[in-house]
């Protein structure tokens, strides 16, 4: 049934967006030129949004959104769909976003949309890809300050200064910026018993704080026959919350609570990055590409919990300290062919080290005593050395007919040590192949097929809590990497005025699948625990409405997808994890650039997805979501965007459904999360000098 569902909301979706794209006519003051696959929208085309940032006019192509790219094993395979001047951006925390906002938008030439190849390991699966094409600027600058008007009425701030210039013979460009945001959310937590009375009942108080120090920076100059481009980001990430849930026995709500559970929770997050990359150019249109990037990353974490029965008379109280370091560092190389041949073929190798070192303890107070409480593989030292080889071809066969193949080949070893040991040796094949077919201007079609190896979360290895979910999982020192065999085709339909509709059908199959299951040790936690099939649709598109609104612009971004899994611990089918069944977006601009003004609103549909513990399933629905703005440039040299979002406000509700032993077992009762969160108001002010 759901398959059928799915089916017919695609066929839907396929020729609404289908029938209203080809309808487009093209437009007389188009400025964008179309060469094969290859669409091209020079400066001027964004002159009317006014933008300040290579990341606002990106955001203005038609039927395109920016995708950061997959976490998958390698730098190639995590692809993601922007290039600047023809290269990923050699970077992982701060990515295309971070490098995007670092170039105004005055150095931009044009951008490039290519569909189909744009060189096989840098977009890797990607079937559109948008292109920057940088100029050289002298000296430029920009600033912004934003100001947000939080629900209950506190102000959240953000300020951000890019500096591109010339030093020494380097052209650098170099981002700072800082935020303090304050979030509250307010709700109810109503449990009950097996036969669906109400057992219990908490009224729940949520703040939360956030603030964020950052720079990055990068600078490019010409070195030994090539170019050569350092990066670097620092962040320093302090964020809190402090709980408090009112509870009443019975689940009526009276002026006295009967308990009061509070939570205090600190998180710090250190981040440091530095990036190396020279790219030469050979004879024979051959170019040749060295890639490094180093990462470390510390996580302190700590939650303070003390429980009151009656409100006043503390009976419990519980410390959960959780301290990670992380080190990642990799080092590829590659040779690949450009021009406008035929055959162009490129081949690659990669060598990455990654490590975790993670530390949880846990402590327990009350009448009785203290008593630490001891989990499978708390303290661990996880480590990953990996070698990766890779050969590409791309074959132009006509003008209209082109192809794309290649495979890749991984060794790697795991080890860990500590309160668990193990070592674990993998070998992985990563073939793929892409047919391309341009039968004429505005049309494409592709089809895909590849096999990739997911990328593991190394504190998964190790043993975790939650404090505000009561909840701890055992580390697992046997986890191995999921692999997903993937086939899709799409098609690529555009227009030279802003019209675009592209729509991709996938579906995949997925073996050792990362599920929470019970472990060997006896405790829960995250395991391989079987084979998955995920399918679905994938779309966006753009509708200019000028015929009807001038400047009118309707924008659509919507994936629905299905799955099943056969779930060891129930011997049944069910969904994957985190599987959302439809997410879908849809935004109605005006753009009016002779009065120098812009306004619009959106739509996000609800958000509904499980989530599978072995003994709990938790159903996470995220409400329906308003929101609108409205922009000017009126004033000289500044850009003004008012911006509100939860217009009406936005539900975010969970079910929790026990089971004991496990979910094979009874039922023993569930508990309804719902909080919501009110209308934030956002102005952003932005200018270059």
């Amino acid at each position: 049934m759901k398959i059928s569902v799915l089916s017919s909301a695609s066929t839907i979706l396929l020729a609404i967006c289908s029938c209203a794209t080809l309808a487009l006519p093209a437009s007389a003051q188009s400025s964008t030129t179309q060469s094969g696959a290859v669409q091209t929208y020079p400066k001027t085309y964004f002159d009317q949004f006014r933008p300040q940032t290579a990341r606002d006019m990106i955001e203005r192509l038609p039927g395109f959104t920016i995708d950061t790219g997959e976490d998958l094993r390698g730098f190639g395979s995590g692809a993601g769909n922007v290039l600047i001047n023809g290269a990923r951006p050699s970077s992982k925390t701060g990515g295309v976003e971070d490098a995007l906002e670092r170039i105004s938008a005055s150095s931009v030439e044009r951008i490039d949309l290519i569909r189909g190849s744009a060189g096989a390991s840098e977009t890797a699966g990607q079937s559109v890809v948008a292109n920057v094409i940088t100029v050289q600027n002298s000296r430029t600058a920009r600033w912004e300050l934003q100001l947000e008007r939080a629900a209950h009425g506190k102000i959240n701030t953000a300020v951000e200064f890019v500096l591109s210039q010339p030093v020494v013979g380097w052209n650098t460009s170099t981002k700072i910026n800082a935020f303090l945001e304050r979030r509250p959310l307010d709700g109810s937590r109503i449990s009950r018993d097996a036969t669906g009375l109400v057992t219990f009942s908490e009224l729940e108080s949520r703040p939360s704080e956030a603030h964020q120090l950052a720079i990055s920076s990068e600078a490019k100059r010409a070195a030994f026959g090539g170019s050569l481009m350092l990066t670097g980001r620092y962040s320093h990430t302090p964020g809190s919350f402090d709980m408090q849930r009112l509870g009443f026995d019975g689940g009526v709500v009276q002026s006295v609570p009967d308990q009061r559970l509070l939570i205090g929770f600190e998180r710090v997050t250190t981040d440091a990055e530095i990036g190396i990359d020279w790219t030469r150019s050979l004879s024979n249109d051959w170019t040749i590409k060295f890639l490094s990037l180093s990462l470390v990353r510390d996580v302190d974490a700590k939650s303070l919990v003390f429980l009151e029965r009656p409100v006043g008379v503390n009976v419990s109280n519980s410390l959960f300290d959780s301290q990670q370091e992380t080190f990642e560092t990799v080092a590829r190389a590659t040779l690949g062919q450009a021009g406008e041949r035929r055959l162009r073929s490129e081949f690659g190798a990669e060598v990455a080290y990654n490590r975790l070192n993670s530390n949880l303890s846990l402590r327990f107070e009350d009448a009785s005593g203290v008593t630490d409480i001891e989990l499978p593989a708390a303290n661990v030292l996880v480590e990953e050395l990996r070698g990766e080889a890779f050969a590409n071809l791309i074959w132009k066969a006509t003008e209209k007919f082109s192809a794309e193949t290649g495979v890749g080949a991984e060794l790697s070893k795991i080890s860990v040590s500590g309160d668990a040991d193990n070592t674990q040796t993998f070998f992985f094949v990563k073939p793929f192949a892409t047919l391309i077919y341009d039968p004429r201007p505005g049309v494409q079609f592709r089809l895909d097929a590849r096999r990739t190896v997911g990328q593991l979360d190394f504190t998964d290895f190790a043993a975790s809590a939650s404090a505000a979910d009561d909840r701890l999982l055992g580390g697992n020192p046997e986890l191995g990497p999921d692999q997903t065999t993937r086939l899709s085709s799409s098609i690529d339909l555009r227009s030279e005025a802003r019209g675009a509709l592209n729509v991709e059908v996938f579906h995949e199959w997925r073996d050792d699948v990362l599920e929470q299951t019970v472990l060997p040790s006896g405790v829960q936690g995250l395991g391989n625990a079987g084979s998955a099939r995920v399918w679905g649709v994938k779309s966006t598109a753009s509708l200019p409405l000028s015929a009807v609104i001038p400047g009118g612009l309707l924008e659509l971004e919507a994936e629905l997808r299905d799955s099943t899994f056969a779930d060891p611990i129930i011997t049944a089918s069910r969904s994957v994890s985190s599987i959302d069944s439809a997410d879908i977006f849809v935004q109605f601009r005006q753009d009016l650039p002779e009065r120098k003004f812009a306004w619009g609103l959106s739509y996000r549909a609800p958000l509904e997805g499980p989530f599978f513990f072995a003994d709990e399933i938790s159903l996470n629905r995220d409400g329906r979501s308003w929101g609108g703005f409205i922009e000017t440039n009126r004033f000289s040299g500044l850009k003004a965007n008012l911006e509100f979002t939860g217009i009406g406000e936005q539900n975010f509700s969970r079910e929790r459904q026990f089971f004991a032993p496990d979910r094979s077992g009874v039922f023993e009762g569930s508990q309804v999360i719902s909080r919501d969160r009110g209308m934030f108001v956002t102005l952003t002010v932005s200018g270059q000098f």
